[in-house]
């Protein structure tokens, strides 16, 4: 049980080093030596959990995942409008990825397509498909305006909202994230809205 114990944190460290490093520096200018000599462990102890740098970038992906799935999850619980419920989302994943350096190196890792050998899972079909049935249940609720093509906004929304990470980290390694999103959502929400809407959605993070 010790050695199995020994073992998972070993694999957590490596994980985790490897995040820093690929949100640092990217996939391809990040070897495993950089990897191993971050987390604290031997060449020996990195391979036995990963047998090259591609199978670390998926398992850092797989992690990615499943903090947006928890997120999503913990957010579609409360009993907030969809918009709301959207706003939420959009400044949570935000969040993450300013702190969390498993979802930032993610968040990099599919943005580098064409890095790996084989294809990478592509999370924006699954973020537009969201954002549509979000937004079609505040169309149906009279909160958003009758004419807005969800489909059509939703992919401008995750097309904005990936475009505003981009450049944040370009720009300032991310730390400025939190006030783009919310610019964007400023911005949105005065076409998105009907004439008389008496419900106050706020774009902005609540911790």
């Amino acid at each position: 049980m010790a050695q199995q114990e020994r073992a998972v944190r070993t694999r957590e460290a490596v994980i985790l080093a490897a995040a820093e490093a690929f949100a640092d520096a990217g996939f391809l200018a990040t070897s495993m030596a950089d990897i191993f000599a971050r987390a604290g462990v031997t060449k020996g102890a990195l391979y036995f959990h990963f047998t090259s740098k591609e199978e670390l970038a998926f398992a850092i992906i797989d992690a990615e995942e499943e903090a947006a799935a928890e997120l999503i999850g913990s957010v579609m619980a409360t009993d907030t409008p969809p918009l709301q419920k959207l706003i939420d989302i959009s400044f949570r994943w935000a969040h993450l990825i300013q702190n969390n350096p498993v979802v930032k190196a993610g968040v990099r890792m599919i943005i580098e397509q064409g890095t790996y050998s084989r294809p990478m899972p592509l999370p924006y079909d699954q973020w537009q498909e969201l954002t549509s049935q979000l937004l079609a249940q505040a169309q149906e609720r009279g909160e958003l305006e009758r004419g807005v093509d969800v489909r059509m906004m939703a992919e401008f929304i995750v097309s904005s909202f990936t475009g505003a990470q981009v450049v944040s980290q370009v720009v300032s390694g991310h730390k400025d994230l939190m006030q783009r999103v919310e610019r964007m959502w400023q911005l949105l929400l005065k076409g998105l809205l009907p004439q008389g809407n008496p419900v106050v959605f706020f774009p902005r993070f609540e911790s």
